[in-house]
């Protein structure tokens, strides 16, 4: 949980560092955006309008709220309550690290976004409900080792498709979405350890 939080104020200490000391866009941000430039009207377009749209706030919210109902179903409710958690306290730290860099947009959006840039909501999300899901799984007997390990890549394939997304947009730099993911990825983790305690780690798999 310490390098959870760790993360955390790294993250915020970065986005202090661009609005504060930082006057120009890093070069690996503006290098990624001229590499996975899209078309808008192309076939990878609409795939990124897709994701855009799965994760936007309305969303991502729905997608929480169906695993957490799935989880209590299951009668695990803690499972439940920690993604529930996971996604509050992701969205939480998100809009206050916004508030603190006010980092601006890419110009050229090819899908309409507001607010600051930095970190990337979406990414964000989609970390935080991926980790969380990979985690119930992993605290799962009833979940055999393969099926464990497509879950797991899964989870891996749509954080890395939603940070695609953002930056395919563009609107997000590359560093948003990173700091995004990151974001999300510790939020999850705080909020397994604040529902199943310090000894989560071995416990997991209940």
């Amino acid at each position: 949980m310490a390098a959870s939080i760790a993360t955390v104020l790294l993250i915020a200490a970065f986005g202090a560092y661009q609005r504060f000391a930082q006057t120009s866009v890093f070069a690996i941000d503006t290098w990624w955006a001229d590499t996975v430039s899209i078309e808008r009207g192309s076939a990878l377009f609409a795939v990124a309008v897709f994701l855009a749209q799965v994760g936007d706030g309305i969303g991502a919210a729905a997608c929480a709220a169906i695993l957490g109902a799935l989880c209590f179903a299951l009668r695990r409710p803690r499972d439940g309550a920690a993604i529930l958690t996971a996604a509050v306290l992701g969205v939480i730290a998100s809009e206050a690290v916004k508030a603190l860099t006010l980092r601006t947009r890419p110009t050229g959006q090819l899908f309409e976004s507001f607010g600051a840039s930095y970190p990337s909501g979406h990414s964000m999300g989609a970390a935080a409900l991926a980790v969380s899901v990979v985690l119930v799984v992993i605290g799962s007997e009833r979940i055999d080792a393969r099926l464990r390990k497509w879950i797991i890549a899964a989870a891996a394939l749509w954080i890395v498709a939603m940070m695609w997304s953002r930056t395919a947009l563009h609107v997000h730099w590359l560093t948003d979405t990173v700091a995004g993911a990151l974001l999300g990825i510790a939020a999850a983790v705080i909020a397994r350890r604040l529902w199943f305690g310090p000894a989560s780690a071995p416990a997991i798999r209940r």
